[in-house]
């Protein structure tokens, strides 16, 4: 090239001055971004897993050090707060691939630590209750038999989801007899629900369902709105009819509360699925883009469920029922949406100062709170004891009674058990001889869709239906195998004078 072909480059800036080479054999000292932000993590966050290998984070400093942060969680997970923190630090964003490498470094770190319980809005420690107020300032509710308090942070992790909301604080002065001006509720059922409302605060126990029931034009999806706007604020408070056991999981893994709006059937898996989310039972399900990859779920939660008819349940879920009757609304009384959800507001802060004062009180007595007879939800049992003895209420005795009647209603749910419930009898036997004996021998009679098919079917029936058998008087007894080895049962009828009684 001649001088005449040299470019004019006058009018441009001076190339930046070239970084220096790394010497012959030494790699660039400078570490990757993957490494930086591996760095930053550690640096800035704690590293955590649950006991069913969830991965998590918490702030080292600030006033969220007790809110988890999970690693790859959406909008509240450490991968948004991570590429944030990378941004302010680097004055660039972090690259996708780097972002994806960390948080892979990141988990197995986290994967070989000890386990921690993560706890969704309430915890127990030492007989203390912790209550997430869900705030972005972290604040917790400390409720012991001595005093609420609000506190900075707590000794407990919280897990906090898209469907967190804040609470509000609670205002002194509160009764919780406004609560009745926004819930229609029948006044024999009141302190029921008072009680399971203490109980939503108590993590390690299985919980009832609150049932909210009535004709059209009660009120029970506004109510179901309200009770969980109380005691769990949660951007989605009602939640349609799950299809099956996957998208019940999902309904109820965000929030400690949740309530299930317009349920008219009950199928089987439903009544065995909501069984064990109130007794805190698990769920396993593939993990999204795997073949083999598992997700588990294990939780409790409290659960309230709105319907119109609840006849023909199963035994095991009626007797977990709180049926809650709400009253007509009269025309001239309702409200529209907007100044009903206003005067709401205005007075939940009251509400809530004056139920944590209740828990606070309730766990005050609870020790002094002995039954003669326990029911199948002995722990809500107590603490329904411990409200009655607080605020002079008979609300134990209307439970008893009305889990019998739930209980004789969900009798009819099976044509076997129907048919055996209108029979006089005392019975020695097997369970295929019991089939004969209530078998209709009517040659016009037609076996129902439902009816046993054989023994195995009657044995099932009759383990599943005896707890309310016998709240209704009958004698349900499996007597063990024979000489042949075959099960023996005794069932006798109320009226009937049981000559097989041991």
């Amino acid at each position: 090239m001649t001088p005449t072909d040299v470019p004019d480059v006058s009018g441009f800036p001076e190339p930046p001055e070239p970084e220096p080479q790394a010497e012959a054999g030494k790699a660039d000292e400078r570490p990757s971004a993957a490494t930086r932000l591996v760095r930053l993590a550690e640096g800035r966050y704690r590293l955590g897993v649950t006991p069913n290998g969830e991965p998590f984070a918490s702030e080292r400093v600030g006033s969220q050090q007790h809110i988890a942060l999970p690693l790859r969680g959406g909008r509240l997970g450490l991968r948004f707060a991570l590429a944030s923190d990378y941004y302010d630090l680097e004055g660039k964003a972090a690259p996708q691939a780097a972002l994806t490498d960390a948080l892979s470094v990141l988990e197995g770190k986290a994967r070989r630590l000890e386990p921690v319980d993560l706890a969704m809005r309430v915890a127990e420690v030492d007989g203390a209750l912790w209550i997430d107020s869900g705030r972005p300032d972290g604040k917790v509710f400390h409720v012991t038999p001595q005093a609420v308090e609000l506190l900075d942070s707590a000794p407990v992790m919280f897990r906090r989801t898209e469907l967190t909301d804040a609470m509000p604080l609670p205002e002194p002065g509160g009764s919780l007899a406004e609560l009745w001006d926004f819930l229609n509720v029948a006044p024999g059922d009141r302190p029921l629900l008072i009680a399971a409302m203490v109980a939503a605060f108590r993590p390690d126990i299985p919980h009832p369902i609150p049932t909210l029931a009535g004709e059209q034009g009660t009120g029970k999806s506004t109510a179901a709105a309200m009770l969980v706007q109380l005691l769990d604020p949660t951007t989605v408070p009602l939640r349609k009819p799950p299809r099956d056991s996957d998208s019940l999981v999902t309904a109820l893994s965000g929030s400690w509360v949740a309530a299930l709006d317009n349920i008219s059937t009950m199928p089987d898996w439903l009544s065995d699925s909501l069984c064990r989310a109130v007794t805190g039972d698990g769920d396993v399900r593939r993990q999204l883009y795997t073949d083999s990859g598992l997700a588990v779920f294990r939780f409790r939660r409290q659960v309230v469920l709105t319907g119109i008819d609840f006849a023909g349940l199963r035994g095991d879920l009626a007797e977990r029922l709180l049926m809650i009757e709400l009253h007509r609304i009269p025309d001239d009384a309702r409200r529209d949406e907007e100044s009903l959800q206003a005067r709401w507001d205005e007075a939940r802060p009251r509400i809530l100062g004056a139920l944590l004062e209740l828990v606070a009180q309730v766990q005050q007595l609870l020790p002094t709170i002995k039954l003669a007879q326990l029911p199948r939800m002995a722990d809500y049992a107590r603490v329904l004891a411990a409200v009655d003895r607080l605020h002079g209420t008979a609300g134990l005795a209307h439970y008893r009674a009305q889990s019998a009647e739930v209980a004789a209603d969900t009798l009819t749910s099976s044509p076997f058990t129907a048919l055996l419930l209108g029979l006089r009898l005392d019975v020695l036997g097997t369970a295929a001889e019991l089939l004969e004996v209530v078998r209709p021998h009517d040659g016009e009679w037609r076996e129902p869709r439902d009816w046993p098919k054989n023994a195995r079917a009657v044995t099932s029936t009759l383990r599943r239906d005896a707890p309310a058998l016998r709240k209704n008087g009958w004698t349900v007894d499996d007597e063990g195998d024979d000489r042949t080895g075959v099960k023996q049962w005794h069932v006798c009828s109320p009226e009937a004078t049981c000559k097989h009684d041991a």
